[in-house]
């Protein structure tokens, strides 16, 4: 069985009420709490997934909303572990609250200032269309459908949220209904493609450190 310390970790990141953890209870345990719970603390599951092809061993943290000013110094801790630690992001927001999308552009900012050593206030586009693996979750579609307020909210139209994932995060947006399990099995299909890609890249990495090292000598 695979150590817990050699998963692959993937943090789930959005504003209060978007449905981190109703995504993650519908896929792990195929369960939906239609009372709402806000999350005051970190949870984390371990867990594999299989595409055919690989096997990735996982850890999934669910995250509250971080705040500036959260004077839980543990939730402090949990945000800058995983902007430093983590793999991969999944970038939550709900599609029927544009200011949930706004805070998921305030997170990503976070996220490249401490893995570049940065202030936010010195970042500029260059930085932030830095690497960074993110997966961008449009999630309560379901609202779409059935309330006719949401009738003309979809991503095909939103210019901004377009934009942003395409050229700013360089990520794929998948949109989906924890509720009703729709669009679940393909999000965590992008989750293994994109494990794919960063397992590639940390083996190119060590293969080309291996051979610099190989390459050296002491005079």
């Amino acid at each position: 069985m695979c150590d817990i310390n050699d998963a692959i970790q993937i943090a789930v990141l959005g504003d209060k009420s978007v449905g981190k953890t109703a995504i993650i209870r519908q896929w792990l345990f195929n369960d939906f709490h239609i009372q709402y719970h806000e999350t005051h603390m970190a949870t984390y599951h371990f867990t594999a997934l299989y595409n055919g092809d690989r096997l990735f061993h996982i850890r999934i943290i669910d995250t509250p909303r971080f705040d500036e000013n959260d004077p839980d110094p543990q939730n402090e801790w949990v945000k800058l572990y995983c902007f430093r630690r983590c793999a991969l992001f999944l970038m939550v927001f709900d599609i029927s609250r544009e200011e949930t999308f706004s805070y998921i552009k305030q997170l990503y900012r976070e996220i490249v200032s401490v893995r570049n050593g940065l202030s936010r206030s010195s970042i500029d586009d260059d930085t932030l269309t830095a690497t960074v693996p993110i997966i961008l979750v449009a999630n309560k579609a379901d609202l779409i459908n059935l309330d006719q307020r949401y009738s003309n909210v979809t991503l095909a139209n939103s210019r901004e949220i377009t934009n942003f994932a395409k050229k700013t995060l360089k990520a794929n947006t998948i949109q989906c209904s924890a509720k009703y399990n729709w669009h679940l099995v393909l999000l965590f299909k992008e989750v293994c493609r994109m494990l794919e890609r960063v397992e590639d890249n940390v083996g190119q990495k060590g293969l080309h450190h291996g051979r610099r090292q190989k390459h050296c000598s002491i005079s």
